[in-house]
């Protein structure tokens, strides 16, 4: 059981790790063509790349501890068993069932051998699920009996070749049962698939959602948070490449910086740039006014945006400032401390709320009477 649960263990530590490191431009890629995120899609892709890295790792771990793992010079063939079927003598020796006389068949429970067999028919059974929603129809049946046994044939050859050469002989045993059981595992998965798939909103289904979201005038929820963290991520970028070419130190000057290079960012740029600023861009949503006063309403949604980080910067000088002054000063820092907290869950409580409900805009677009459009074309 170890054997089998190390490598999923780790399969989903690396699973995250690209999740992670994927979503920025995963998010950026949905926003752009869609104007937001599709939770389904999303939970499919991870779903089938931790699948993916579970079989594998399931296949090739554990590894040699040293790479020159040859005990001795044996040939080749010696690493291979063609003969199909040999799982059956292989189980009726190490259990001694008799096939023509079914009261033995109790000695297959808990037999090794048994297992080893409906562990490879289960080892690319939800690669048939994936593909059965791939293709959408059961009429495809003969491409993923060719693609299991491909993906069978890649694991065997992957143990044959000590992982392709990293290690100086095989390590597992090249078994043509195993490609025949991992080849009828996928096309079980294939034909059992719907049982599996009445949970998940088809193709076809996800491509209309798709649809209605790029046909829709206003930006979603989302893409306006999102094309805002955009905004802030650059900001913070410049404001620290700024202050490493300029050697600028202390709490305050970057605060004062930041406070500065936003504004431009949301305020002059759009102006400039008819509505758009970098993040806003990059999702493809445009900044509209509801009047002609550009300046006074960027101005407004910049101050709304600004307010937080105004408590929190404000907070961190005077944090710098109170650990050698007065006591007075101290509990002024820990007063604005807990302001900054305090607005800061009220922002995300209300940015929750709006989000859940979609039934109003998020309170910088609201006060200050812009509206966030969906751009189509690239144009």
């Amino acid at each position: 059981m170890q054997t089998h649960i190390m490598p999923i263990f780790i399969a989903f530590i690396v699973c995250f790790m690209l999740a992670s490191f994927l979503t920025l431009p995963w998010a950026i890629y949905q926003y752009r063509k869609y104007g937001y995120i599709s939770f389904w899609r999303t939970f499919l892709i991870i779903s089938f790349l931790f699948y993916s890295l579970s079989a594998f790792f399931l296949v090739i771990l554990p590894l040699p501890i040293v790479r020159n793992n040859c005990q001795f010079a044996d040939p080749i063939m010696s690493y291979m068993q063609l003969r199909p079927f040999q799982f059956i003598q292989d189980i009726a020796h190490d259990t001694g069932v008799v096939w023509s006389r079914p009261s033995s068949y109790k000695s297959l429970v808990g037999a090794l051998s048994v297992y080893q067999v409906v562990f490879n028919v289960l080892l690319l059974f939800p690669a048939g699920v994936f593909l059965r929603y791939l293709f959408k129809t059961k009429d495809k049946w003969f491409y993923v009996i060719f693609i299991g046994f491909g993906v069978s044939l890649f694991f065997e050859i992957t143990q044959l070749t000590g992982v392709f050469g990293i290690f100086t002989c095989p390590y597992r045993l090249f078994d043509v049962d195993d490609l025949m059981a991992n080849t009828l595992g996928t096309f079980l998965g294939f034909l059992f698939a719907p049982l599996f798939l009445a949970f998940i909103p088809s193709r076809d289904k996800l491509n209309e959602e798709d649809e209605t979201h790029m046909n829709e005038g206003q930006s979603t929820i989302g893409a306006q948070l999102f094309g805002l963290v955009l905004d802030v991520i650059l900001v913070r970028f410049i404001t620290g490449v700024v202050m490493n070419v300029m050697k600028w130190t202390g709490t305050f000057t970057e605060f004062a910086l930041f406070t500065v290079v936003l504004f431009v960012g949301i305020v002059i740029v759009p102006m400039i740039w008819k509505g758009y600023t970098l993040g806003s861009r990059i999702v493809r949503m445009k900044l509209q006014p509801d009047t002609t006063k550009w300046f006074t309403s960027l101005s407004r949604r910049y101050l709304a945006i600004y307010l937080p980080y105004f408590f929190s910067g404000l907070a961190g000088v005077a944090n710098q400032f109170a650990s050698q002054a007065e006591l007075l000063l101290l509990l002024f820092s820990i007063g604005l401390v807990f302001l900054s907290v305090l607005l800061w869950m009220t922002v995300i409580g209300h940015i929750l709320i709006r989000w859940i409900k979609k039934d109003k805009p998020l309170y910088f677009n609201e006060y200050s009477n812009i509206i966030s459009l969906r751009r189509h074309t690239k144009n």
